[in-house]
């Protein structure tokens, strides 16, 4: 009783224990994972009500890695998951624009698609392959739909016909979604069409053209002028949307350490490839370097016309057997080539052969070849295949023992051979039509070296970075201290949809701790999962608003330049107007020159006078002929000018030609789904909760 007394008394004590202990682990998991409890869940990206969930992320994602593997294409996982994403919001945010809208695909539409005599083209591949497979004459969806709901019919096992049901499942889903958009985008188009002053003005700005004399002065020559933080934002304000933000986004500065050998580890491994000469020249084979795993030996047997290295080549004709020499030194990496052995072969002889399916088939394919049947008569296409009079190479991984037997066989003599190539096993008969004459044959070794920094190189870049970052631990001292410690500061933006922080690989991570730190944080420095470099990054402003600010380092200075421009105008404008009444006068009060030049509204260059002049073209399209315009600020410095002369040349006008060039120009070519879909909305990334953070030192 005493005990259980005990036990009463400390009840309360015991409760608030496992409370702490159970909100403790909530916390911790929290922490840790960042998208459970109180987190995003398996929303990977959300924007405009559309949501992507992790399930279907990494469906996608796995389907992308298994195209490009098979491919045998490399890709980047980083950049890829980005784009899948941005992928799965844009089908999330059509599908909820299609419901709006009252797009749909009638069972009749879709059935047509599949069955029909013309099948859509997200359905042709998967149906011509399946009538393939089913040994159909022609390609036909509707044999495909039957064989799949009739499968004794065709010969195939129920469990194949339950394997084309998934497939035609799929494809019609496809085909499904791929209408719809079709649908979708004739009527979006048609927003962007052009109408009949559309192709008149592109009409207009080819055909019609005005000839003018003219005088720049360049904007070099302006009077000092104070470029003020209001001019700078007035810059701005005029292209206020072209600097809007689509979600929250960083302001960085990185430093990035590239993980090299020191001069130490290339004087060490300049005495190991010393070493490795001497002993491959003392020693058989490649023995001398046998010991050491860092070079690596590839072996070539080839006649001199195979070797397309011309320095392996030369030396290769002119060494002694046994003999290694140094090839080539390149950055770290060095390459040694070793003569193993050197004899007369043939090289290549012209062979006539028949490669049968199993060894039974040789003894009648041979009676009929030395009855006088040519091998290529005797294909079939599937359990024989032969080829008459043929060029072979005999060395580059041709079977040796095919290829002594070939060497040793008499000219004209067909004769079976049985052999396993590769673990399979290989039954022909051949006949050697021709020999070249034995040629000199290369056994070589060729061994490359490559050296990598020590592990005390590595150690010490990583010493000097933290001792760095010790002593910076705020993002202005970061950037104010790097250079005189030797490293150089480069700016980026990021946010939780960048794959990469500049352009660096592996850098997810990075961007991740960028994300989730203060404004004025620095981070502790970590390297690349390859061990490539170190790198530590500066968060130096944080931009939450709906535009990035006319003030942030990444747009500021290219403003300044426009807003410094753009006063520089305004003062040589105001020095020069009213100096004169013709172009020739105001020439000579700028010390500039006169020229002509003839102005083609549909050419963004002027020649003389610059790229990109709006506002000079636009004055000249609207200037009376033989009245002067100017001083006028261009973008690289001020003109004055006269129109001489107007010009239509070209073919006649005709609506729909200069339409299409409007809409292939200026039409829905233009605009991305995603850009149309998404408006004003921000898009809120999830996927960095789903990223483990960057390998720290």
């Amino acid at each position: 009783m005493a005990t259980l007394e005990k036990i009463r008394s400390k009840s309360v004590l015991l409760f608030v224990i496992i409370i702490v202990a159970l909100l403790a682990f909530i916390l911790g998991d929290f922490l840790t994972s960042g998208r459970t409890y109180f987190g995003s869940g398996t929303t990977v990206a959300e924007a405009a009500g559309a949501k992507v969930d992790y399930n279907d992320y990494q469906s996608r994602m796995t389907q992308l890695s298994e195209q490009f593997q098979a491919q045998g294409r490399q890709f980047d996982n980083d950049r890829m998951s980005q784009n899948v994403i941005q992928e799965l919001l844009v089908e999330q945010l059509l599908n909820k624009e299609y419901d709006r809208l009252g797009i749909t695909v009638t069972d009749t539409e879709l059935s047509k698609a599949m069955t029909g005599e013309m099948p859509h083209p997200a359905a042709a591949r998967f149906i011509s392959a399946l009538s393939q497979q089913l040994g159909l004459p022609a390609p036909s969806g509707a044999a495909v739909y039957d064989a799949m709901t009739n499968p004794a019919k065709y010969g195939i096992t129920p469990e194949i016909g339950n394997q084309i049901k998934a497939a035609w499942a799929a494809t019609e889903a496809d085909v499904e979604a791929a209408m719809k958009s079709e649908k979708f985008n004739r009527l979006v188009a048609g927003l962007f069409t052009a109408n009949t002053l559309d192709a008149k003005a592109v009409y207009d700005d080819g055909a019609n053209s005005r000839s003018i004399i003219y005088t720049t002065k360049s904007l070099s020559a302006a009077p000092e002028v104070d470029v003020t933080d209001d001019d700078v934002r007035a810059v701005w304000q005029e292209a206020k949307e072209s600097y809007r933000l689509g979600e929250e986004s960083r302001a960085v500065e990185y430093i990035l350490v590239s993980i090299e050998p020191s001069q130490a580890d290339r004087l060490a491994g300049q005495q190991a490839v010393e070493d490795a000469l001497m002993a491959l020249n003392a020693q058989p084979g490649t023995d001398g370097v046998s010991a050491n795993s860092r070079f690596l030996v590839n072996r070539i047997d080839a006649p001199a016309s195979q070797i397309t290295d011309r320095a392996l080549k030369a030396f290769a004709d002119t060494a002694t057997v046994g003999s290694a020499v140094m090839l080539s030194h390149t950055g770290d990496t060095y390459t040694l080539a070793k003569l193993i052995d050197k004899k007369n072969n043939i090289d290549s002889i012209q062979v006539s052969y028949l490669m049968a399916q199993s060894p039974e088939l040789l003894d009648s394919a041979l009676t009929a070849v030395r009855g006088g049947a040519t091998m290529a008569s005797l294909s079939d296409g599937q359990t024989l295949m032969g080829i008459d009079s043929t060029w072979t190479a005999l060395g580059g991984g041709f079977p040796e023992g095919l290829a002594a037997r070939l060497t040793q066989a008499t000219i004209g003599e067909a004769f079976a051979y049985t052999d396993s190539i590769q673990g399979q096993q290989a039954a022909g008969i051949y006949r050697v039509e021709r020999r070249h004459a034995p040629v000199p044959f290369y056994d070589l070794a060729v061994i490359e070296y490559t050296i990598d920094p020590s592990n005390e190189t590595l150690g010490q870049l990583s010493s000097d970075l933290n001792t760095f970052l010790a002593a910076n631990s705020s993002a202005d001292d970061f950037s104010a201290n790097a250079a005189e410690n030797g490293y150089t500061t480069v700016p980026a933006m990021v946010s939780a949809s960048t794959p990469l922080v500049g352009n660096v690989a592996d850098s997810r991570g990075a961007v991740k701790w960028a994300m989730d730190a203060r404004k004025g944080q620095v981070s502790p420095s970590f390297q690349d999962n390859k061990q490539t470099y170190i790198m530590a990054i500066a968060v130096k402003d944080i931009y939450t608003g709906d535009y990035l600010p006319h003030n942030a380092p990444a747009i500021n200075s290219n403003l300044r330049m426009q807003a410094l421009a753009k006063k520089r105008g305004q003062a040589l404008v105001e020095q020069y107007a009213g100096k004169a009444n013709d172009v020739a006068g105001y020439a000579n009060a700028m010390e500039t020159k006169v020229d002509t030049v003839n102005v083609v509204f549909s050419q963004a260059m002027l020649p003389g006078i610059g790229f990109n002049e709006s506002a000079v073209q636009g004055a000249v399209a609207a200037a009376q002929q033989g009245t002067v315009v100017g001083p006028l600020a261009g973008n690289n410095g001020i003109v004055v000018f006269q129109v001489i002369d107007s010009k239509t040349e070209g073919r006649p006008y005709n609506f729909d030609e200069y339409a299409a060039r409007f809409n292939q120009t200026l039409g829905i070519n233009h605009f991305t789904p995603f850009q149309l879909l998404l408006g004003k909305n921000k898009v809120k990334n999830h996927s960095l909760n789903f990223v483990q953070s960057a390998v720290q030192e």
